[in-house]
């Protein structure tokens, strides 16, 4: 079983849950009021572009530093560690790269906005790239309880997300009114990050636009 299909399977995250990924790790959050010397989130945002352009693995110590621009001793009082660091930028992909990609879901038509979210995500817009919850669940969420607790997350948002636009389109009459928003919404959900997985293995775009329009015919 793929590392989507498992995450989907698995039970919901509690609320307990929720509140706690939306947290930075317990170190980096005791420490960050005291750390004045750096920007916080800037530190953040290189060190998530550096984990989403090269993986975890491949992302060294001294690459991360010279990234963000820290000190040993400064990395390691604000962060403890290359893990946590990477637990933190994954709250940081949640909390603006999703954030804002769900927002997005909520302006225009339902279909174009499930259509433009699709666009975004799986490459087919120049500004796109793939989602950094793939990258962190295909390479860690196997072994890994708490990056796979904030993949979850990120992907029952979504959920919410794609849930509610439908629910909008069938009241607008965009949609079958019969059809069961709950389910539809997974079903985008695993397209979404299948088709990534196509795109990563140089399927081309016409196919993927061609499989995205079939997608969108189960919403009619």
């Amino acid at each position: 079983m793929g590392p989507f299909a498992s995450i989907l399977s698995a039970e919901r995250l509690t609320s307990p849950a929720r509140r706690d990924i939306k947290l930075r790790t317990k170190r980096s959050r005791n420490k960050m009021a005291r750390l004045r010397e750096f920007d916080y989130e800037q530190v953040l945002d290189g060190a998530l572009q550096l984990f989403w352009r090269g993986g975890y693995e491949a992302t060294s110590l001294d690459a991360l530093l010279n990234e963000v621009g820290l000190s040993k001793s400064s990395f390691y009082g604000a962060f403890g560690s290359k893990r946590e660091m990477l637990l933190a930028s994954l709250d940081r992909y949640l909390e603006t790269v999703l954030q804002a990609n769900l927002d997005d879901l909520r302006r225009g038509p339902p279909r174009e906005a499930i259509v433009r979210s699709f666009e975004k995500v799986l490459g087919l817009q120049p500004s796109s790239k793939t989602c950094f919850l793939q990258v962190c669940a295909i390479e860690l969420s196997g072994h890994d309880q708490l990056v796979r607790m904030r993949v979850r997350r990120g992907l029952e948002l979504f959920e919410e997300a794609y849930q509610n636009t439908i629910v909008r389109g069938q009241e607008a009459g965009e949609f079958a009114a019969d059809a069961d928003a709950r389910v539809l919404s997974t079903f985008l959900v695993s397209n979404l990050y299948g088709l990534q997985v196509l795109g990563r293995a140089n399927i081309g775009v016409d196919a993927r636009r061609k499989t995205l329009a079939t997608i969108m015919k189960a919403l009619a």
